[in-house]
């Protein structure tokens, strides 16, 4: 179990003395500091995103809301999750601007993910996580099919978390079954990080061992945070911010394929083990490219042969043809 959100007397109380002795709190991040602060400014459709009403710091969740009923959240127990602290400062509104300048890469991004977006989303939110940590696959990745996959999961996470890798299948290229095994890693560095998602994602870049030494900053300013962490981790940090404000605000940003929404357009099947996808493909009347392209954890023609069975998705007509365009 772990908690993500809890209302209640005592809980308020301990938090006002905190800020009297402490002079902060986790909430006092940059968002309290104007002189640190930047309205999304530099692009002229998303220069009124940010209002005055608002606090400029921090992106509307737009997936799910915190828990109101005043109980704690429960792993495995679907409910309201907490939205990730994004934040909005001069470092990541650069980050912004340059997706801005360039933006075929985070397009063709989201036009890949569209298929399994909704269903990564719902993996997330099952395991007790803010569903904005999808995006971490963007700011890993591009979301990219290739290599390491999405999430870029070491071989030896990978393996620790379930996924198969060997010389017919490598699932960290598969969305769905690395997106589970993210989330499992992903919950278990938030329990090891006293529930801070920040030092969760600091430990995902730099491996379990660099909690102990991280945690102490997990009451600190996001530029306080950056300050201490490697170049690799403030880059992955302030790509994964940018990309979750634009995914935000996608329409002011001209992304047009960003949605958690969408049915996805494939079936699956369980077939045995050995089984060559010419045949799967003729009776399916699907190619083997396309087949494939939806089943990109496969590295061969053949189901491997050392399982019993294997689950494969079947593209229909409007996956297929949005497959063939990559």
């Amino acid at each position: 179990m772990f908690v993500m959100w809890r209302k209640g007397t005592n809980s308020i109380i301990a938090a006002l003395l905190a800020l009297v002795m402490c002079g902060c709190a986790q909430s006092a991040d940059t968002q309290n500091d104007p002189a640190s602060l930047i309205s999304v400014s530099g692009d002229a459709q998303a220069a009124r995103l940010l209002t005055s009403a608002e606090s400029p710091a921090v992106a509307k969740p737009i997936f799910a809301s915190a828990p109101t009923d005043g109980e704690p959240f429960v792993r495995s127990q679907p409910r309201g999750v907490a939205p990730f602290p994004v934040v909005l400062n001069r470092t990541v509104q650069k980050y912004v601007n340059n997706y801005v300048a360039q933006p075929q890469g985070l397009r063709e991004s989201f036009r890949r993910s569209s298929p399994y977006m909704a269903e990564m989303v719902k993996v997330l939110e099952d395991q007790g996580l803010p569903p904005d940590l999808v995006y971490l696959a963007f700011a890993e990745s591009g979301f990219s099919a290739d290599g390491d996959g999405p999430w870029q999961l070491s071989r030896a996470t990978a393996r620790r978390f379930g996924l198969e890798i060997d010389g017919w299948v490598d699932e960290r290229r598969d969305p769905i079954r690395s997106t589970r095994a993210a989330a499992e890693y992903l919950a278990t560095l938030h329990d090891r990080s006293d529930n801070d998602w920040r030092t969760a994602l600091v430990a995902w870049n730099n491996g379990d061992a660099c909690i102990d030494h991280y945690v102490r900053l997990r009451s600190a300013s996001y530029e306080k945070l950056m300050s201490r962490l490697p170049h690799r981790t403030r880059a992955l940090m302030n790509r994964f911010m940018a990309v979750a404000i634009m995914a935000h605000h996608a329409s002011d940003y001209g992304l047009d394929d960003v949605s958690a929404q969408q049915t996805p357009h494939y079936r699956l099947i369980t077939v045995n083990g050995g089984v060559p996808l010419a045949r799967i493909a003729a009776a399916s009347h699907i190619s083997v490219a396309s087949i494939k392209q939806a089943n990109p954890a496969l590295l061969r023609d053949r189901i491997p042969p050392g399982v019993q069975t294997y689950q494969i998705r079947l593209p229909d007509d409007e996956l297929q043809a949005e497959l063939s365009e990559f």
